[in-house]
């Protein structure tokens, strides 16, 4: 059940109904929607319009891919996001398309995923929360 929000000063429903859950109804989500979700990242302001910003997702029923993904979390979160559907990575290109460092591309992640999270929210009524890593290398096969 979503717990009631405090909030200090108004804001528009998409942050205010926004919420972290710990349990996920095991229900797959349709390809069309898991794409509204990277569409609504791909409009995203980004330095430059780098768009550096990459995702490796895997839904529950591709059982061998899913797995890959679930084996990086961290066990605390392995106890409650086994039953999610969807599981996505974000990855950033920390460089520009000229070689050049790029200075700002955890800044518009950032910016992409708050695209992602509130489409999410509000039109498609899902629920995200962010998950931690613990292992690097069963990630380089999904990336490959």
């Amino acid at each position: 059940m979503k717990p009631v929000p405090f909030v200090g000063h108004p804001v528009h429903a998409f942050i205010s109904k926004r919420w972290s859950p710990r349990a996920f109804a095991d229900k797959a989500i349709e390809k069309e929607t898991i794409l509204s979700l990277f569409e609504a990242a791909r409009w995203a302001a980004s330095a430059m319009n780098e768009q550096p910003w990459r995702f490796v997702y895997a839904q529950k029923k591709d059982a061998p891919r899913h797995a890959q993904l679930f084996a990086c979390l961290t066990d605390r979160n392995k106890t409650w996001a086994g039953s999610a559907p969807l599981l996505v990575l974000t990855v950033v290109k920390t460089t520009m398309e000229n070689g050049d460092p790029n200075r700002w591309a955890l800044y518009d992640l950032g910016l992409a995923m708050g695209n992602f999270t509130l489409q999410a929210t509000l039109p498609l009524q899902l629920r995200e929360r962010e998950l931690e890593l613990q292992e690097r290398e069963p990630l380089e096969a999904l990336l490959l």
